[in-house]
């Protein structure tokens, strides 16, 4: 039959006492300690992913605000540079126009010119053969009046 003997249960107690505390010294301690410090290793790793990822949306923001300016001063330098065609064109325009306004002037009194000696010319020509017309009137008149006295 079955008997209970309190020496068997205290000697199993004792036991139990004694495989629990080998157990906590050597077993559960270190198991502790691992899954302590592989939590602290996950936490680390997760503040560092944290803070990587943080740092990278800073970069972005700053790469971001970079190529806005870059942007901003490409904008800029082309306005500029269109200012400036702008200018040159307008000004060789205006020193075109100024050119031709030289060169019909010159090309007007060149006309003027041409026309004045022309003109001269022509008065000097009309001199001449008034002198010779006038030559000839005075020959034939002189020639008809000896014809007419003879």
């Amino acid at each position: 039959m079955l008997s209970i003997n309190p020496w068997n249960i205290l000697w199993t107690v004792v036991n139990l006492l004694v495989i629990y505390a080998i157990f906590r010294k050597f077993l559960f301690q270190p198991v502790m300690n691992v899954i302590n410090a592989r939590e602290k290793m996950i936490n680390d790793q997760f503040e560092s992913a944290k803070n990587a990822e943080d740092e990278a949306a800073k970069l972005k923001e700053e790469y971001h605000d970079k190529i806005k300016t870059a942007k901003t001063e490409a904008d800029k330098i082309l306005a500029d540079a269109k200012e400036r065609a702008d200018e040159a064109y307008n000004s060789q325009m205006e020193d075109i126009r100024v050119e031709t306004e030289r060169l019909k002037e010159k090309a007007k009194r060149d006309i003027e010119a041409q026309h004045e000696k022309a003109m001269q010319a022509t008065q000097a020509e009309i001199a001449k053969l008034a002198v010779v017309a006038a030559r000839k009137i005075l020959e034939t008149g002189d020639s008809r009046d000896a014809d007419s006295s003879k």
